[in-house]
């Protein structure tokens, strides 16, 4: 079974929907403005949720108008010899996932099994639209007759239901024809070519629960789960066809998504840890990269990205892979060069009067104290000289910006200056 989009929320609302992080609309409260909007998906849950106890006539009005409106089905030798099977549980999935918002994903994965389904059978795309459209159309009307006969003063909110209900329809369409073709042309399911469309999709925001439900069916990603994003750059980085690429290492599911000037990694981290993740993505001379926190759901995946993209700004040097969660103050600093502007100024204004080459040796005595914890002993061995050295360089970084290095409060200016001199000035 596939991933899909169980867990998505309900239809969308007529027009943009508000949608929550996790990709499930956002119910009006009553007294809102949209309370109206709140009232046609609860009419249509109702609606459906009635219409799963009276699913026989319905099957039974789908297969007449099959058999006479669709030229294919209408015929006994080319009709699939499981239509009356197929037709029952796919009516029974569509409208349960009407009733259910919990359900409503299983529609998606229905119609994209049956469109493999059909292809592998050799019936043409033309019959199998023709037939679910037919399908669709009759669960409409069932709906239309119910709210009619069991709550009448709603039957005016059915109107506005009707832009939900055939998105939902459209959306399953889609999906049933992308792997009809799939089948058709005998494309692998991780297909680069079908999965780039749909990650960039989802990187570029697309909050739309109908669109985030397709792109979790194609995709074959559940819609909440652990994901982080990785964004590369680099010459090295850059890959020379436009496909996406996917690959398992180590209990993760890496989602390659050609980028501009290198790469964007998608990765469904299950389980696994963002340590682990970057133990499986190894960078290479002449590249950088920068990872984002931990995300729970697709609906989030633009907001890694763009935290991704803030990581990569901080990275140090080619081969470092920066996560955001381990120098948060930098992303700070990285995102607002105004402040980081003022900060150098104010902290570090007789620092950058001096030679480049003195100031720039201050600057990294700094870092490297910082990196190790505040041992001049270990700064020593790294910078080549020693600890006293160390020791003097950081009194005259004192004296020069007036903090003492023993002062809570001076010790985070400096820090968050370094970062700024790092990020903004001329320490990169």
């Amino acid at each position: 079974m596939r991933h899909g989009t169980l867990g998505a929320g309900a239809p969308a609302l007529p027009g943009p929907s508000p949608v929550k992080e996790d990709g499930k609309p956002t119910a009006a409260r009553p007294g809102d403005e949209d309370d109206g909007l709140s009232s046609v998906n609860e009419v249509l849950q109702r609606a459906a949720a009635t219409l799963l106890g009276r699913l026989s006539p319905l099957v039974d009005r789908a297969l007449a108008r099959l058999r006479t409106e669709v030229v294919h089905y209408a015929s006994p030798l080319l009709a699939p010899p499981d239509v009356a099977q197929s037709t029952h549980v796919a009516l029974e999935i569509a409208v349960g996932s009407l009733a259910s918002p919990e359900r409503f994903g299983e529609s998606g994965e229905r119609a994209w099994a049956v469109g493999r389904k059909r292809a592998a059978q050799g019936i043409p795309l033309l019959a199998v639209m023709q037939a679910y459209r037919i399908g669709a159309s009759v669960i409409w009307d069932g709906l239309v007759e119910t709210v009619l006969e069991e709550s009448p003063a709603d039957a005016q909110l059915m109107v506005y239901a009707a832009h939900d209900f055939w998105r939902w329809v459209e959306r399953d369409m889609n999906l049933l024809k992308e792997s009809h073709r799939e089948r058709t042309l005998g494309l692998p399911p991780d297909d680069g070519r079908r999965l780039l469309p749909a990650l960039k999709a989802l990187l570029r925001g697309h909050s739309d629960p109908l669109d985030l439900s397709g792109a979790a069916v194609i995709l074959e990603l559940p819609l909440t789960a652990r994901y982080a994003v990785i964004r590369l750059s680099g010459p090295e980085a850059v890959r020379p066809f436009e496909a996406a690429v996917r690959e398992e290492v180590a209990g993760i599911q890496l989602n390659w998504c050609p980028y501009t000037d290198g790469q964007v990694v998608v990765a469904l981290l299950r389980d696994r840890t963002l340590e682990q993740l970057r133990d499986v993505v190894p960078l290479g001379p002449g590249v950088r990269g920068g990872l984002s926190p931990v995300v729970d759901g697709l609906a989030q995946l633009r907001r890694a990205r763009d935290l991704a993209e803030l990581a990569l700004g901080i990275s140090r040097r080619d081969g470092e892979l920066a996560a955001l969660e381990d120098r948060m103050s930098a992303g700070f600093v990285l995102s607002r060069p105004d402040l980081a502007t003022e900060l150098i100024t104010r902290i570090l204004g007789k620092v950058m009067e001096l030679d480049a080459p003195d100031r720039r040796l201050l600057m990294e005595t700094l870092e490297v104290w910082l990196d190790c914890q505040g041992s001049a002993g270990r700064a020593g061995e790294l910078l080549y000289c020693h600890r006293n050295t160390v020791l003097n360089r950081l009194r005259r970084l004192e004296r020069l910006t007036g903090l003492l290095l023993d002062r809570p409060r001076d010790l985070v200016d400096l820090a968050l200056a370094l970062d700024a001199y790092r990020l903004h000035g001329d320490g990169r």
